[in-house]
């Protein structure tokens, strides 16, 4: 009995904490009020969807973020609508929020469905991070060949931070290093939220802290005393069957290289490119743009051209849902599956075979599981180019891939 007096009593105190907030009319802004004061995620979850963003951090990391941001933030004393103005298809909500006797404006975007786009509560001592390196600060040695090993289609090599030696995914996806949060905790002064000023597919890339590296070594690439942002990639490391990761290695440590993938002879190779060479001999030479960190390059399959980017971090090429009904001509083996992304959301998705595609030339790509989801999230900031899918594991392993990010080419050479 104790407990259900204790949980009646809860579920009240939520209930009049919402109930002080209806002078709004937004149920949104008044739930969030109620989140705040009640430093739960409960009474604002029915208003998240799996493209709600806290600023302009990854929509897949809105539920870690406003789980670590909501105890920080509260109590308040209240919210009021200063104005509402449209944002696209949607409605900006700039607001007034009391706390601590003091009112701080906040902006927050709602959905036609009244359900929100942006929470934008990152305090402003949110610390920047910078990712990129100045030029004595990274050491790059003209060629490198590193050991690899394939686990479920990602590639994991070896990397030393601190003295400790581990597994790092090598992930073209990804704009910058990071770390895993678990393995390198924050300096203990430090207690803010830690965002970059890195932008990858998703938008910012989030580090939910950062870890001051005394010494990083990846084969002779490497640095010393840099702050190095934070993820919590324990949902990555169920997907490696358990492997515990030290953390990514991305695009500002690849940018200066051709990147080789031999998935076939369990190893990565990196070279300078000299730009007085001929060019390498290839099956396919492909140019791409950057989007961001993000090689873009076009494809073709069924009759129709997608412009995706490349990405070594996917298991599986992936495709907008809006393009299956399109393709569902040439599908095979078309099933449902539950997706799981980085905010543990599972959501039903399409997968099946495409039997061939190309990229800019003759060279057939056969037998390319894709998967059919939304690229909402991979397509937020509105200064990249908009991606249509990526292409991952299945298409950069059917020939020995090269990304020269120098001369910004993509080619591909016979096993």
């Amino acid at each position: 009995m104790q407990k259900l007096v204790f949980f009646f009593l809860l579920h009240c105190g939520l209930a009049q904490a919402a109930l002080a907030q209806q002078a709004t009319g937004v149920a949104a802004l008044d739930q969030l009020v109620a989140a705040l004061n009640g430093k739960s995620l409960v009474p604002v979850q029915p208003y998240l969807t799996p493209e709600t963003r806290v600023g302009s951090l990854p929509a897949a990391y809105t539920t870690q973020v406003l789980a670590q941001l909501l105890p920080q933030y509260g109590p308040v004393e209240g919210l009021r609508i200063v104005r509402q103005e449209p944002a696209g298809p949607n409605t900006r909500y700039v607001c007034l929020l009391a706390r601590k006797g003091t009112e701080k404006e906040i902006a927050m975007v709602l959905t036609p469905a009244g359900q929100f786009a942006e929470l934008n509560l990152l305090p402003a001592r949110a610390r920047k991070i910078a990712t990129t390196f100045g030029p004595n600060e990274l050491t790059t040695p003209p060629q490198v060949e590193a050991p690899a090993r394939v686990r479920n289609g990602l590639l994991l090599v070896e990397a030393e931070v601190d003295g400790r030696r581990g597994t790092f995914l090598l992930d073209t996806g990804a704009p910058a290093l990071v770390l895993n949060k678990r393995e390198f905790p924050a300096p203990a002064t430090e207690t803010a939220l830690a965002a970059t000023n890195s932008t990858g597919v998703n938008g910012q890339l989030a580090g939910l802290s950062y870890h001051i590296a005394q010494r990083f070594d990846w084969q002779g690439i490497k640095f010393e005393n840099k702050e190095v942002p934070t993820l919590d990639l324990t949902s990555l490391e169920q997907k490696l069957g358990g492997t515990t990761l030290l953390g990514l290695i991305g695009y500002n440590l690849l940018n200066q290289y051709a990147l080789t993938l031999d998935y076939r002879a369990g190893k990565v190779l990196l070279r300078q490119p000299d730009p007085a060479a001929d060019p390498p001999t290839a099956l396919l030479r492909v140019p791409f743009t950057l989007s961001g960190h993000l090689p873009v390059v076009t494809l073709s399959a069924g009759g129709q051209t997608f412009r995706v980017g490349v990405d070594c971090g996917a298991q599986a090429n992936l495709l907008d849902q809006q393009y299956e009904a399109g393709l569902a001509h040439v599908l095979r083996r078309a099933s449902t599956a539950q997706l799981s992304g980085a905010d543990a959301t599972a959501r039903t998705v399409t997968t099946a075979r495409l039997p061939e595609v190309r990229l800019a030339g003759p060279l057939v790509f056969r037998k390319q599981a894709t998967v059919f989801a939304t690229m909402a999230s991979l397509n937020q900031n509105p200064n990249r180019e908009a991606l249509q899918g990526l292409v991952g594991y299945p298409l950069l392993s059917q020939y020995r891939p090269t990304i020269d990010y120098v001369n910004k080419e993509l080619y591909f050479n016979a096993w």
